[in-house]
């Protein structure tokens, strides 16, 4: 799944993986599907395109996001829509589509270290992932005991767009463990959180702990 207009690579990707899977573990379904996140009706009727014999999904993870730059003074009213519309909408009604249709599993939403944090250059970002912050404690609650609801906020992983490798490296060395985060890194903090049934309602601050200063 992706956000906005489908792009063919990234189909390719996923069909590759799909395939990929499918060998490694036979007895399970890995289907793919496209879906324009800033769309509220196409997010909603996601888990309905799924194939008839696809009987259950255990686990959802709200990954996908917009990262564009904008001080409150700058942002337009549709600047801020559209930002809210794949950072909180999207992960809202797909939260809302997946209980709705499957009734258990658990919930991971990928946030951003940031969000502790108030700056500014980001604002209608940063305030949507602020807001899917609060919407994972909330969800934690209102889901219990039938789905869990968790959080990972990254640190520096990559380098944000129009930025190189020398800014990455400056971020890093400002963290307190000076350490880049990995993408196995954030993959093992979401796979803590799907394979503990014990946890709910919490954020892995996944970030060298840039998220204490």
């Amino acid at each position: 799944m992706g956000s906005g207009d489908p792009l063919q690579p990234q189909s390719d990707d996923a069909e590759s993986l799909s395939k990929e899977l499918q060998e490694s573990f036979p007895d399970r379904e890995f289907p793919v599907l496209q879906c324009d996140l800033s769309n509220p009706e196409a997010v909603l009727s996601l888990f309905s395109r799924l194939p008839d014999n696809f009987q259950h999904l255990d686990a959802l993870i709200n990954n996908a996001s917009t990262f564009n730059s904008g001080k409150i003074v700058e942002t337009s009213p549709s600047f801020l829509k559209k930002e809210m519309a794949v950072n909180f909408d999207a992960p809202f009604f797909l939260l809302q589509a997946f209980a709705n249709t499957f009734g258990k599993g658990a919930v991971v939403n990928m946030l951003d270290t940031k969000v502790v944090k108030n700056e500014g250059g980001h604002a209608a970002y940063l305030l949507a992932k602020k807001t899917l912050a609060e919407l994972t404690r909330m969800g934690a609650l209102d889901f219990a005991p039938d789905i869990r609801i968790n959080g990972v906020a990254p640190g520096p992983v990559l380098p944000p767009p129009r930025k190189g490798k020398d800014y990455l490296k400056d971020i890093v060395e400002n963290t307190p463990l000076k350490k880049q985060v990995a993408v196995d890194d954030i993959a093992s903090s979401v796979s803590f959180l799907l394979n503990n049934p014990s946890v709910t309602g919490q954020i892995i601050f996944c970030d060298s702990g840039s998220h204490l200063l």
